[in-house]
């Protein structure tokens, strides 16, 4: 489900295809994994041309215990959005 990841610094990417050979968009998962994250208390947004790409940006004062939350809120909004 994820066809690229990206970014520089604290802003980071993650862009959703339907199948990895083809890079066809999925702007339906990455709005599936907004809501999710935002349901559990993670801020990101949809972005790109086809809105396909989930961008977020860690605050700079941010601890590692921030970073370790957000991940993790991350990583259960894309295990929720489903895929492989």
């Amino acid at each position: 489900m994820i066809g690229d990841a990206r970014g520089l610094g604290f802003m980071q990417a993650i862009e959703f295809v339907t199948d990895r050979e083809g890079k066809n968009p999925d702007p339906d998962r990455a709005q599936r994994v907004v809501d999710l994250a935002r349901a559990d208390g993670l801020l990101v947004i949809k972005c790109g041309v086809h809105r396909n790409v989930v961008r977020f940006l860690g605050p700079l004062g941010g601890t590692e215990e921030d970073v370790d939350e957000a991940l993790a809120i991350l990583d259960g909004a894309l295990s929720k959005a489903g895929g492989n």
